[in-house]
């Protein structure tokens, strides 16, 4: 029977002690904060000067809100969620001399801010409902009503807001009783999440039209 019997073999050339010895655990410390330092490098790397994000403030608001005037009316609103990103949304005027009428909107975007203020100076308080589209733009709206000598109630004609580099993603906010947009610049080449023209504000006028009320950018 043939009998395997272990020898020691010498290897020449190579009997001096290594240098130092990684042991396992140091090694995978090294290994995991060397890959969190090139993500944290990737990510910073590509990070834009301005990245657009809604506000907090700017959320959808639903159910039922009460509002009273300066004067002894008041307004009571009702927002009916229809579907993921639509409302219906109902106006009551109340306390009106003599027309009380409600108002129906259909489809509308979300509702994200319901004011009363009275921009013209005339006395009398508007009702204004701010709408801000669900898709990636977040595309602001107003609904607008009037009061005409607290008699009765009429819908506001808003214009359509139409400014170089305006591509969505305003704001729209009551100041010392003014109405105001602020909106990021676009320049030609910019991505829909970088804007890069900096931020314009404009101011909204209330006036009287030969037909209805109007509202739009003040020059």
């Amino acid at each position: 029977m043939n009998i395997l019997r272990s020898r020691n073999i010498k290897i020449k050339g190579n009997n001096r002690k290594p240098c130092c010895v990684i042991k396992p655990a140091v090694f995978y410390l090294f290994t995991l904060f060397s890959y969190a330092f090139f993500f944290l490098l990737s990510c910073t790397s590509s990070v834009p000067s301005q990245t657009i994000e809604t506000p907090a403030a700017e959320r959808e608001i639903s159910g039922e809100i009460y509002l009273k005037t300066s004067s002894s009316t008041a307004f009571r609103v009702r927002i009916l969620k229809t579907s993921a990103s639509l409302n219906d949304i109902i106006v009551i005027p109340e306390n009106f001399e003599s027309v009380n009428e409600p108002f129906n909107i259909k489809n509308a975007d979300p509702v994200t801010s319901v004011f009363t203020a009275d921009i013209d100076s005339d006395g009398y308080s508007e009702l204004y409902i701010i709408t801000v589209s669900a898709g990636s733009g977040s595309y602001s709206g107003i609904y607008a009503f009037a009061s005409n000598r607290d008699r009765s109630v009429s819908p506001v004609y808003v214009k359509d807001f139409y400014e170089k580099g305006y591509r969505g993603h305003s704001r729209i906010f009551l100041k010392e009783n003014r109405l105001y947009r602020s909106f990021p610049v676009y320049n030609k080449d910019d991505k829909n999440c970088c804007p890069s023209g900096g931020t314009e504000t404009v101011q909204y006028r209330l006036i009287k039209g030969e037909a209805s009320w109007i509202l739009e950018i003040a020059e």
